[in-house]
């Protein structure tokens, strides 16, 4: 089975380099960058894993996550930011995220992280 992968972030470089490795490993991947595409995409492509940046241009990445969890508990999300806000990581946690990156991350470590959240 392939899995699925909505990466939501607004920096097109770690989008493109993210996507092309996660296409390599062998995911299905689609990509937005702003919450409200999202948003969009979540609901469209329904995908098994999120890597959701916390810091959007039009929306906090907490409110994203606060609508795919109520829409879809079962949805994995791996959040990710540059910007480490403890009161954001926590409200991340509150709301069920699966696990938490921070900018910059090594490939080989998100894959980990990948591999692992979608085990559970």
């Amino acid at each position: 089975m392939k899995f699925r992968i909505l990466i939501i972030d607004d920096e097109p470089g770690i989008v493109e380099e993210v996507s092309s490795f996660l296409t390599e490993e062998g995911y299905e991947i689609s990509t937005a960058d702003t919450a409200g595409d999202g948003i969009r995409k979540f609901e469209s492509f329904r995908p098994d894993l999120i890597l959701l940046d916390m810091k959007l241009p039009d929306q906090s990445g907490i409110e994203v996550l606060r609508i795919v969890k109520k829409n879809s508990p079962s949805t994995r999300v791996i959040v990710n930011t540059g910007y480490v806000d403890q009161k954001m990581i926590d409200e991340a946690e509150a709301l069920g995220r699966d696990a938490f990156l921070q900018k910059p991350f090594n490939l080989e470590r998100l894959l980990d992280e990948v591999q692992r959240v979608l085990r559970k």
